[in-house]
């Protein structure tokens, strides 16, 4: 019987430690919360930044695949293109 009352007790001592001790991570001053938040903004923007970059290298890649395959499909079917950048020729009338 001693035991269990021990081992609740025990139990009662780590509870009250975990949500009383602040964290050791944890700042604890607002300037280590500002250098913290500071530290996690840098490294978010490091990381978006890389994103960005892949983002734009990815865009120049495709808009360079799509220049080739319309090449290739002009050239396959031997047709010409009538107008520029894409806007169609508008139908004349003649009395």
């Amino acid at each position: 019987m001693e035991s269990t009352l021990y081992a609740d007790i025990a139990w009662d001592i780590a509870e009250a430690a975990r949500t009383s001790a602040p964290e050791a991570d944890a700042p604890t001053s607002h300037y280590d919360q500002l250098v913290a938040r500071n530290a996690r903004l840098k490294r978010r923007y490091k990381e978006l930044t890389a994103h960005l970059s892949l983002a734009a290298a990815r865009i120049q890649h495709i808009t360079l695949d799509n220049q080739r395959l319309k090449q290739q499909l002009t050239a396959a079917t031997g047709v010409t293109r009538i107008g520029t950048h894409g806007r169609r020729p508008q139908a004349r009338w003649f009395s």
